[in-house]
């Protein structure tokens, strides 16, 4: 009994001192490729140019959330709302249409990824898909060298086209308007570049600043490819009948975000809050 004994504990002690070398091993080279991993995901990211807008030139695009002040205090809290519903969702690709023209729509895709600048710990992405009346360029006072129907078509690079903002966030604008807009964007040769830039870049936020619904064909088309919409409305301008067509249109492809009333100049002084 006693030898047999001997013989488990040695076999124990055999099969442990075995064991944990392996263990220690694998843990070690997961841990080395995934350290390689971030690496090379953060040198993708810092190969992309940067830029610097004018101060100047983004208040008179009313650009203001790239710093924490009053003026962005309500484009902070629907960035944060927006962020808590993409967790929540889990939700990568968000778009943001209009039902018409005018209504606020690329000035809140522009807040929305200035404002995302501040969060450090995530990356975000704005695409100019509006390519019938483009204008993020003109909002940041910014010219690529190339405009994003020229990534879609497969004649340059995202890392080419796109400019950085911040460390963390990057904006591919357009330059050129497009006479058949749909073309593009509803080609399968899009989706399948978008699913590259995300799989490359792994952001946390893709933004697409759309055309409207109610004027254009496209938007209905790329619904399919979003996880959800942000609607913007004008309190000047839109009316209810329009806004609901619209959230029916989303709602056939694609889960509403929600509405943004814009352009709203009548709330009580002590509605928000200041800093």
């Amino acid at each position: 009994m006693e030898k047999l004994q001997a013989a488990l504990a040695r076999a124990r002690e055999k099969r442990d001192g075995e064991g944990r070398p392996i263990r220690t091993q694998r843990g070690t080279m997961s841990q080395s490729r995934r350290m390689a991993r971030a690496e090379a995901l953060a040198n993708r990211w810092d190969e992309i140019p940067m830029f610097t807008p004018s101060e100047k030139r983004m208040h008179e695009a009313r650009i203001y959330s790239a710093e924490a002040n009053t003026d962005a205090q309500y484009f902070d809290i629907l960035r944060t709302k927006l962020l808590l519903e993409m967790r929540r969702n889990d939700w990568t690709r968000i778009a943001i249409t209009s039902a018409t023209a005018g209504c606020g729509k690329t000035t809140t895709a522009c807040n929305l990824i200035a404002g995302f600048g501040r969060q450090l710990e995530d990356r975000g992405m704005l695409f100019d898909l509006d390519l019938r009346r483009p204008s993020v360029s003109k909002f940041f006072g910014a010219a690529p060298t190339a405009s994003l129907a020229d990534v879609f078509k497969g004649e340059v690079s995202y890392q080419e086209q796109a400019m950085r903002l911040h460390r963390n966030t990057a904006i591919s604008m357009t330059t050129r308007v497009s006479t058949d807009p749909a073309q593009i964007i509803l080609s399968s040769q899009t989706a399948e570049i978008l699913d590259h830039v995300q799989a490359d870049y792994q952001p946390d936020l893709m933004l697409f600043d759309m055309p409207p619904v109610l004027v254009s064909d496209e938007t209905r088309g790329f619904l399919k490819l979003v996880d959800a919409v942000l609607i913007v409305a004008s309190a000047e301008s839109s009316t209810v009948a329009q806004v609901d067509e619209v959230e029916r249109e989303v709602a056939q492809y694609s889960n509403v975000a929600g509405v943004v009333l814009n352009k709203c100049r009548f709330m009580d002084e002590s509605y928000g809050y200041t800093y």
